[in-house]
């Protein structure tokens, strides 16, 4: 598999990637990475710190993962633009997950590709640049155009499966992770 880069700000919101980074580690043996984006020390906003993150750097290969959290969201959001688009001209796929679809409607990438997000006009509020609004769809699970994955922030599971497929792993063992973890909620 490609190696997977998981780009995460202060205040990210830990739970939008977690299925991908344990479960892709743990059971796919998935090539994780973290960086943020000045680097250096990192807060959720359920308070896991993630001590001495590389600065992210458009890598080469593989799948960008911008995850989600309030920062996107701010004032003063994180400028990840141009690094976004450096990693997709060098042929990465670029992936945003809640707040992480913000920073993909900020460099330009969510103009001309089918895309969603955290509910229409969400995007709109949130990078005034966006011009995608018209290929938006509104759906409950993450989905990919390309090169380019999204998902709202309750959809980890199918965001997990389309960034672990994209980076390599074969689409029936990617599509275990939904499974895996809807499997609760079917029993009740």
């Amino acid at each position: 598999m490609k190696p997977i880069t998981i780009v995460i700000a202060e205040g990210y919101s830990d739970w939008e990637i977690a299925p991908l980074a344990g479960v892709g580690r743990a059971f796919y043996g998935a090539d994780i990475r973290f960086a943020s984006p000045h680097g250096g020390s990192v807060t959720s906003v359920a308070g896991l710190t993630m001590a001495d993150t590389d600065r992210f750097e458009p890598p080469n290969d593989g799948v960008v993962v911008v995850c989600g959290g309030p920062a996107f969201e701010g004032d003063n959001p994180p400028d990840l633009s141009e690094r976004l688009r450096q990693a997709k001209a060098a042929g990465c796929v670029i992936a945003g997950i809640c707040g992480g679809t913000v920073a993909l409607a900020r460099a330009g990438l969510l103009d001309q590709v089918r895309h969603t997000s955290n509910g229409p006009g969400y995007l709109d509020q949130f990078a005034s640049a966006y011009k995608g609004a018209g290929h938006y769809v509104d759906q409950p699970m993450a989905l990919r155009d390309g090169y380019i994955i999204t998902a709202a922030a309750p959809m980890p599971a199918s965001f997990a499966m389309e960034v672990l497929a994209a980076a390599g792993l074969d689409r029936a063992k990617a599509g275990e992770i939904p499974a895996m973890l809807s499997g609760e909620h079917q029993a009740a």
